[in-house]
């Protein structure tokens, strides 16, 4: 599914969008992400960049959580470690971000970016900070 046709308990996400990353799955603390990355996406060797790849594990991760969160809470990414195993080719890029434990105000997060023959080629850890919604600030 695209962004913009996420349920309406997903807040839309420019970022997602001017990049191209869509949603697959967003259900039980796990979320789906895809992109068909091009030369836009690319650096100057002609590889995925990896601040897009962490762009996409650190949504990905953040949609996980805020599908078991619901509405009445925010989170935000307090702590990302990147491991790049190998240089994703230009094509199809998948990510699979899961929650692994939550807590009252701390969440733990792993993302898996696999390019388009499905090899593992970066894996993302993520610490996410829980609080309650607070009406008058933005999300």
């Amino acid at each position: 599914m695209a962004q913009s046709e996420l349920d309406c308990t997903f807040p839309y996400d420019p970022v997602s969008d001017r990049l191209g990353i869509t949603y697959a799955r967003i259900a039980d603390g796990v979320c789906l992400a895809r992109l068909d990355a091009g030369p836009v996406h690319c650096n100057v060797f002609g590889v995925v960049h990896g601040a897009v790849l962490f762009a996409m594990a650190d949504t990905a991760m953040g949609y996980a959580l805020l599908n078991v969160l619901g509405g009445q809470l925010r989170l935000g990414s307090i702590s990302v470690t990147a491991n790049y195993l190998s240089p994703v080719p230009p094509g199809r890029v998948s990510a699979r971000a899961a929650l692994v434990r939550q807590g009252r105000t701390v969440a733990f997060l792993d993302c898996d970016i696999a390019d388009a023959a499905g090899n593992v080629c970066a894996c993302f850890s993520g610490i996410f900070h829980i609080r309650p919604a607070d009406k008058d600030r933005q999300p």
